[in-house]
């Protein structure tokens, strides 16, 4: 099968149920810089201590500006957050966002987030869109079996890039991109780009390889930073979806579709996605029994809103991995008054 060899089943540390149970904190949209708001590093360590995961999941927009001028100022920037993951002996994980993106940038990011002690992201299969394209699997207590995989997606950065790739037109005359981007499917000024069919297939030919092994389909959850196009159908039919949650900003999802939702359907076995990039949407709904959600955003140095800032929360069960809990996590429940 191919890309056998890139769903690589050991963590750089145990990913493992205790006591029957399982908890993933997602956040996003930290947008770092090198003179980063302290706050951010105060509001993940309250989250961590309130919320006690298992696992934490960094979805894309971790580093923004001069962070990411080199190789040297992202790793002061990660090392401080890596610090806050380290004294709890917490593992954590991250996928790129579009202000991340690694295809626009002159070093190897994912060499520097390698160095990190607790940080367990995997370098994707060179040969498909994208980088941080993996899976991390959660065994049971004994770690003989997977009860539950993680999936993350590179979700890239701009339409202007598929644009070029695939000859497109010229993504800086406005009228070539409007043609592209129809104003019937989106509501942001700028346009993001859509997973690649070949990351779809990635996830599609694993899931089938985890079931073979296993003799069932392993139940799952997919992290990416840019929402998936069906996200706009939860908020349009708020009833229908039993939407729940805040969404001050419109989805910033892609205007093409690759399908992705659609190989969910198909295998069954991911019920649950969570995405970032919308900085002040911490709403959920359900669409075709799919779970989408967003976990709101947590910096102090681009826009979120204070009453919204924090994560969200995964609880996992042994006995049902399928059934999965969430809600979020507000930082502002955890901080100490000073």
């Amino acid at each position: 099968m191919e890309h056998e060899a890139s769903y690589e089943i050991k963590n750089k540390m145990p990913l493992r149920f205790h006591d029957g149970r399982f908890r993933i904190l997602s956040i996003s949209d930290l947008h770092g810089i090198v003179n980063y708001d302290r706050r951010l590093t105060r509001d993940l360590a309250a989250l961590l201590d309130g919320v006690k995961p298992d696992l934490l999941l960094v979805l894309g927009d971790v580093a923004d500006h001069d962070a990411l001028e080199s190789a040297e100022s992202l790793r002061g920037y990660l090392s401080d957050l890596n610090a806050v993951m380290a004294a709890r002996n917490i593992p954590w994980a991250h996928t790129f966002g579009n202000h991340d993106c690694e295809a626009h940038r002159t070093f190897s990011q994912m060499a520097v987030y390698e160095e990190m002690s607790h940080c367990i992201s995997k370098r994707g299969p060179e040969d498909i869109h994208g980088v941080t394209n993996y899976v991390l699997p959660i065994r049971s207590e004994d770690g003989e079996k997977i009860l539950f995989n993680v999936w993350l997606l590179d979700s890239h950065d701009s339409l202007a890039d598929l644009m070029r790739e695939f000859d497109l037109g010229d993504p800086a005359n406005k009228w070539d991109l409007q043609c592209a981007y129809p104003s019937c499917l989106h509501g942001w000024a700028t346009c993001y780009n859509t997973l690649n069919v070949d990351q779809v297939m990635w996830y599609y030919n694993g899931s089938r390889k985890f079931e073979r092994e296993a003799g069932h389909k392993i139940p799952g959850l997919l992290g990416l930073h840019i929402p998936l196009p069906e996200y706009r159908i939860i908020h349009k039919n708020p009833a229908e979806s039993y939407y729940e949650g805040v969404m001050r900003e419109t989805n910033g999802n892609p205007p093409l579709n690759a399908g992705m939702l659609n190989a969910l359907l198909d295998r069954g076995d991911v019920k649950t996605v969570v995405a970032g990039h919308d900085h002040i949407n911490d709403c959920a709904g359900t669409f075709m029994g799919i779970r989408l959600t967003y976990d709101a955003g947590l910096s102090y140095d681009c826009y979120c809103h204070d009453d919204l800032r924090g994560g969200r929360v995964f609880d996992l069960s042994a006995d049902d991995p399928a059934a999965v809990v969430t809600y979020m996590a507000r930082a502002r429940d955890y901080v100490k008054a000073e």
